[in-house]
Formats: structure tokens, C-alpha cells, sequence
């Protein structure tokens, strides 16, 4: 290389360099207009739209807190070992029902009447979310590109979680949990370095302490990892196959540090459902979504409200799948599940914003035909276009979302508005964009490239725009 070359190829980084730094100061810029609206409208929100703590489930919630504070402090004053003291002040309690992590965030404020700590209940949420709504648009601008992660924290942030950050309770929390938990089993099924088994864990141990159905989620993981661990066995075998970054042998390792790093977190609160209900796992909705209404399962939590009452139960009386199947059969099983699932779509804001999954999996798509086509002309190329884990996403992505519709299909009696469907939301979306971004940024040094950019760009502007406007005109008229 001339010395002319040298430096004008030392000009152009610099001018590369000074370019993504403008883009990163305009991200910015937008991320603190973001900040902005969400306050201003999680504060009408706060303050107008939700002002009654009575007669909702936002009262169960409050005396949660008062409870979980009660047993934190009596375990204190006792004379317990000292291990079982200090593991007594993680999230711990649980009534069967309301699980120990929102009630142990609230914890700081359980000596304010109940009035004053449903304010600030709302607040702390509010906030929580916001912020972990902005660290994901950074971590996502990292990772993505600038307009991807903008879309995502535009139609995730405004469209499922503004609305339950303004309530005294978990769902807003639950949400985000679930998409860093998702993220987590992503990143293994792409690439399954150790230390990330560790991080997933933890994870899905919060997430528990919030929702303790997250078997769907650990179920499509484990068969995903296996499908894959077979195809990688037998890949392997062709000599002129590359690396794809998956290590067969890392699986034991990563599950011993999976399940470890998960009883780190939830262990106090198993310990504790052990203690009272006579089951580490125990969760009064694990018998009440096998029920025909909320009147029975009521009823169900009165009789069995403690450990004597609930060893009763044996596999046959037991509510569940083998009681259920046992007394009406297989057949209406799927249908339960099945009709349950389409009033659990069409309640939820999958049905109300469907639009918005079937516009992410439309970019998709789109760019993966593109991809496709640089693959079939790879003689063309210097470089050589790739794969992205695709498969094996949207595998994942299949089994969770038909095992969790399933799920709050039977639970449909009694749960109607199940929270777990509507937490699909933000990871489905989220998976779209994530394949269209790997796709996008391995077309970067093809004749696509350019095609690619443009063609992305457009397609990811268009819901930024429309949100935006939708935003716009809510701060204009903020209560109708």
C-alpha cells in the first residue's frame, strides 16, 4: 500500500468513526425524547387513569407487601441459624399466589399506610420500566442497528409495557424479565458459551420469583439444545463444514451452572414454599388452570391452604393434566387448550397490535429472501455468506409460544387475561428483528449490501414514524 493509500484509507475510518459517533449522539437524543414521553404519559397514567387501589388486583398486591414485610421481620427477631436469617431477607415469601420478588422491591415502603405505598408503588414502577426499557434500547443499539432498536423499544416500550407500569404490580416487570430471559436462551441456542448458562439462570430464577410458569420457556430451550446437540454431532462428522460456534461438550458444564445459578436466586423462596406448602415448586396456579371457573378454584385454595391439607392430594385427585385427561379425555384437552388459546389471542394485545408481529416477521422475511439469494450466488461473492442460527430460532421461538398458548388456553376458565400471553409480545417481535439483523450484517461485505441497507432501513422507519405520530398526538390529548 502507498503512502497516499495509507492515508486516505486512515481518512475514511476517521470519517467512519466520526459518523457512527454522530449516530450515537442522535440515538441518544432520541432515547432522552423517549424518556420524556413515557414519564409524561406514565404519569397521567400514575395519577388520573389508574387511581383506585380497591377492588382490583392491586389490593392483593399491597397486602402482599405488608405480609412479606411481617415474616421478614418475625424470621429477624428469631432465633433461627444465621444462614436461614440472611437467606429470610432475599425474596422469599409467597402466599401460593402472589410470588416474593415485587413484594420484596416493595419492601422499603411497607411502613407507609396503604394509600401512600399504592402511590409510590406506581412511581417505583414506573420508573423501573422506563429504565429497563432504556437499557435495552442501548444494549440493542449495539448490537443492532440504530432504526431496529429504536423500533423495538418504540413498539415494546409504548405498545405492552407503559400501560402496566402504571399499576401496583409485577406485570410490567414480568414483561421485560421474560425478554432478557429470552434473550439469554437466544444467545445459547446461537452460541452456547458457558459463562451465559450462568446469566440465563439467573434470569429465569427472577423471572420465578415473579411467575412461576416459566416451564414452557426451559422446556423449548432444553429441546432445542438437544435437537441441536444431535445435528451438531452429526455435522461435525464432514470434514469441510466451519465452526458455527455450538460445543457439544459445554452442555453439561452449562447446565450444572444453569441450575445452580437458579437456586442462588430462587432457592429462599423454594425453601420457603417448602416450609409452608410441603412442595418447593407449589403454586395454587398450577391446580386452578385444570378448573372450570374461578368459583371452584376459590374454593380449592379455602380447603387446601396449608401443608396438612395439600399432601392430601394424591396423582389421581390431584387437579392436573392426569386428572383432567383421566375424567374427560384427550380429545377435550385439545380442545380446551385450543379455544382457550384463541380468547387468550384475542384478548391480549397479540390480538388487538397482531399487526405489529405480522409486519416484524414480514422484515424478516423480506430480508431473508434476500439472503437467501446471496447464498444461491455465492461465486460472485469474495466473501462467504452464512448462516444465523436461523433454524434453530425460530424453532425455539415455536415450541415457547405453542407450549405457553396451550397453557393459558386450558387456564382460559379461570385466568382469562393471562399474563403470559401477552408476554410473548415483545420476545416475538424481538426474534424477528434479530434474524433480519444477523442476516442483514452478513450481507455487508456482499454485492447486497447496499440493497439490503436500504431495503431495512425503510421498512424499520415506517413503524418509527408511525408510533411516533401515535405518541404526538397522545401528549397532545393525554386524557380523552
Amino acid at each position: 500500500m502507498t503512502k497516499e493509500e495509507s492515508v486516505e484509507a486512515t481518512e475514511h475510518l476517521s470519517s467512519r468513526n466520526k459518523k457512527s459517533w454522530a449516530k450515537w449522539y442522535l440515538f441518544l437524543g432520541f432515547l432522552m425524547l423517549y424518556t420524556w414521553a413515557y414519564f409524561f404519559l406514565g404519569a397521567i397514567l400514575v395519577m388520573e387513569k389508574n387511581s383506585s387501589r380497591l377492588g382490583n388486583a392491586q389490593a392483593g398486591h399491597i397486602e402482599s407487601v405488608y405480609q412479606s414485610f411481617a415474616n421478614t421481620d418475625a424470621y429477624g427477631l428469631s432465633g433461627v441459624a444465621i444462614t436461614n436469617r440472611v437467606t429470610r431477607f432475599l425474596p422469599h415469601y409467597t402466599d401460593g399466589n402472589i410470588q416474593p420478588l415485587w413484594p420484596w422491591l416493595m419492601g422499603p415502603f411497607a411502613s407507609l399506610p396503604p394509600d401512600e405505598l399504592f402511590l409510590k408503588g406506581k412511581w417505583v414502577n414506573l420508573i423501573l420500566s422506563c429504565s429497563l426499557m432504556v437499557i435495552l434500547g442501548v444494549v440493542a443499539a449495539k448490537a443492532f442497528s440504530f432504526t431496529g432498536s429504536a423500533a423495538i423499544i418504540l413498539m415494546g416500550g409504548f405498545g405492552v409495557i407503559l400501560e402496566r407500569s402504571a399499576f401496583f404490580s409485577p406485570d410490567a416487570l414480568f414483561y421485560l424479565l421474560v425478554v432478557l430471559t429470552w434473550l439469554c436462551g437466544l444467545s445459547l441456542i446461537r452460541q452456547n458459551k458457558l459463562w451465559i448458562y450462568a446469566v440465563f439462570g439467573v434470569f429465569l430464577g427472577l423471572t420465578y420469583l415473579v411467575r412461576p410458569p416459566i416451564w414452557p420457556l426451559v422446556t423449548a430451550f432444553m429441546l432445542v439444545s438437544f435437537f441441536r446437540s444431535l445435528f451438531e454431532a452429526w455435522r461435525t462428522r464432514r470434514p469441510s463444514e466451519t465452526d458455527s460456534g455450538w460445543v457439544n461438550s459445554n452442555q453439561l458444564v452449562g447446565f450444572a451452572m444453569l441450575v445452580t445459578a437458579f437456586l442462588i436466586v430462587a432457592g429462599p423462596r423454594l425453601s420457603f414454599s417448602n416450609e409452608r406448602f410441603g412442595n418447593p415448586l407449589h403454586s395454587y396456579q398450577n391446580y386452578t388452570v385444570w378448573m372450570e371457573n374461578g368459583a371452584e378454584a376459590s374454593r380449592f385454595q379455602q380447603t387446601f391452604s396449608d401443608k396438612e391439607s395439600l399432601k392430601s392430594l394424591t396423582i389421581l385427585n390431584r387437579p392436573g393434566p392426569i386428572k383432567f385427561v383421566r375424567e374427560n379425555g384427550l380429545g377435550r384437552l385439545a380442545v380446551r387448550a385450543i379455544e382457550g388459546a384463541v380468547e387468550q389471542l384475542k384478548s391480549s394485545v397479540l390480538g388487538r397490535s397482531g399487526w405489529i408481529l405480522f409486519y416484524g416477521f414480514f422484515v424478516f422475511l423480506v430480508i431473508a429472501v434476500i439472503h437467501r439469494i446471496a447464498i444461491r450466488h455465492q461465486s460472485e461473492e469474495v466473501w462467504r455468506v452464512r448462516g444465523a442460527s436461523a433454524r434453530w430460532m425460530l424453532l425455539f421461538i415455536f415450541i415457547m409460544t405453542g407450549l405457553s398458548l396451550a397453557y393459558t388456553g386450558i387456564g382460559n376458565p379461570v385466568i382469562p387475561g393471562n399474563s403470559m400471553t401477552t408476554a410473548l409480545f415483545i420476545p416475538l417481535l424481538l426474534t424477528f428483528v434479530w434474524i433480519a439483523e444477523r442476516y442483514r450484517r452478513q450481507l455487508q461485505r456482499s454485492l447486497y449490501a447496499r440493497l439490503v441497507n436500504r431495503v431495512y432501513c425503510g421498512l424499520m422507519i415506517f413503524p418509527i414514524i408511525w408510533i411516533s405520530i401515535r405518541i404526538v398526538q397522545a401528549v397532545k390529548v393525554p386524557v380523552t
